[in-house]
């Protein structure tokens, strides 16, 4: 790092921040890029002391003048990498994940997938709890990395006995010598169309995980992974195959070496998840009682198919984290067994893939109704209506109405399959509105 001394960071959403503040504290010669003019920026603490002339709009002239001068580019990982403001762009293009690297005194974690990887990050979270052990969890989950260098160089923190980070494929775009001492794959299927044209683009932005290990790292993915991309396998580290394809062969491993009748979560997907973990767990060197404690404590991670109880006779669940159809699968299979479904679609258009609804299909005689909301509801209703009994109730508003005056049995299941930018900031906001909407 020492010579990257004129660092610019392009936006100022929590991982530029983040990234700021280090390389204040670094002493480098930072510029900050963001959409919009400054003063609409927001008040940040972390920007108040920049030279305010090191603040540029990111349409601003002078803005592709300093990406040009810049020694370093650290890129939020909503920001694709071919913007007009990168075109001529010489210095290398990191994410924060990378600059935190550079510092890294910890063994890593890594995990990423197309679902799944927010549960699974939280159940070794609740793993090291147990451990007892100093630990940091971030990355896409909602902390960013540059947080944990950040207070081990301020001495507010001790080191890390491990470190676990959710990577998503945004992310590992822009990494160029992030080392992981363990790293999975849980699975990967389309998703974010609006950045990525094939799957092959999409699943060699995730395989990037794994391009830095050697024979003293681990890896693990799902059996037949790279065939089934038609990609090849990555080399020069250790690994195994993990055998999703049969969930009786899953649980028969898990039941033997624990006891699952604490298990708070639903679905065999959370089977799958958990035993992932166990396998990177394991593999890292943390303790049986520590992963059945982990067992008997962890309940569902917010807003991924979380059950809200049973309100007059319906079951609740908020799966407002689902963005794609495959996660809207996994969440119907979950609750498939617990009566008929109705289910919450809808929300943001991507432009590619949003019609593939005949992923419900085969779960047409576990769907009683689909209730569609949003731009993407409105979509999709004149396109479903033949197949499925639908409605277009347009806001989770007009969900409560309907299931206040409709519903009495079965399951009410917000599992949207969208993005949330349509009506609300982000997956959380949604997710909370359906909550509160619910439990009063």
């Amino acid at each position: 790092m020492q010579e990257y001394k004129n660092i610019t960071v392009i936006g100022m959403g929590k991982s530029g921040l983040s990234a700021v503040r280090l390389l204040k504290l670094l002493d480098k010669n930072i510029w900050a890029i963001n959409q919009g003019s400054v003063e609409q920026w927001g008040s940040h603490e972390i920007l108040k002391d920049l030279n305010q002339s090191h603040l540029v709009a990111q349409d601003d002239p002078k803005a592709i003048e300093i990406v040009n001068q810049s020694d370093l580019i650290i890129l939020s990982p909503g920001i694709p990498r071919d913007i007009d403001l990168l075109k001529n762009c010489q210095a290398p293009i990191w994410c924060e994940i990378e600059l935190a690297w550079q510092y890294c005194d910890a063994p890593v974690m890594g995990l990423t997938g197309t679902n799944g990887k927010t549960t699974t990050v939280s159940f070794l979270e609740e793993c090291f709890k147990h451990e007892g052990k100093p630990y940091f969890v971030g990355g896409n989950i909602g902390t960013p990395f540059c947080d944990y260098i950040y207070q081990r160089k301020t001495g507010e923190i001790d080191q890390a006995w491990g470190i676990i980070l959710e990577l998503s494929s945004f992310q590992l775009e822009s990494i160029q010598d992030f080392k992981p001492k363990i790293a999975s794959i849980l699975n990967i299927t389309f998703s974010h169309g609006e950045r990525y044209n094939l799957l092959s683009d999409y699943a060699n932005a995730k395989r990037e995980i794994f391009k830095n290990m050697d024979e003293s790292d681990f890896s693990f993915w799902p059996v037949g992974l790279w065939d089934e991309l038609g990609l090849k396998a990555p080399e020069h580290q250790s690994f195994e195959e993990i055998h999703f394809d049969k969930i009786e062969t899953v649980k028969s491993y898990l039941e033997n070496l624990f006891d699952l009748t604490g298990l708070k979560i639903y679905g065999e997907h959370n089977l799958k998840n958990i035993y992932m973990a166990f396998k990177m767990w394991d593999k890292f060197g943390g303790s049986k009682e520590a992963f059945q404690q982990a067992i008997n404590s962890f309940n569902a991670v917010e807003y991924r198919l979380q059950f809200l109880g049973e309100i007059e006779g319906v079951k609740v669940f908020n799966d407002a984290k689902s963005t794609n159809w495959e996660a809207t699968e996994t969440a119907i299979r979950g609750v498939r067994d617990l009566g008929p479904i109705t289910l919450i679609l809808g929300g943001q258009r991507r432009g590619e893939g949003d019609d593939r609804f005949d992923i419900l299909e085969k779960y047409k005689s576990h769907i009683q109704k689909v209730l569609l909301i949003g731009e993407a509801g409105e979509f999709l209703y004149p396109l479903m209506k033949d197949q499925f009994p639908c409605e277009y109730v347009e806001t989770i508003q007009g969900v409560k109405d309907y299931s206040a005056k409709e519903l009495r049995e079965g399951v009410l299941l917000f599992s949207p399959a969208f993005p949330s930018f349509d009506q609300f900031r982000n997956y959380i906001e949604r997710g909370k509105s359906f909550t509160e909407l619910f439990i009063d």
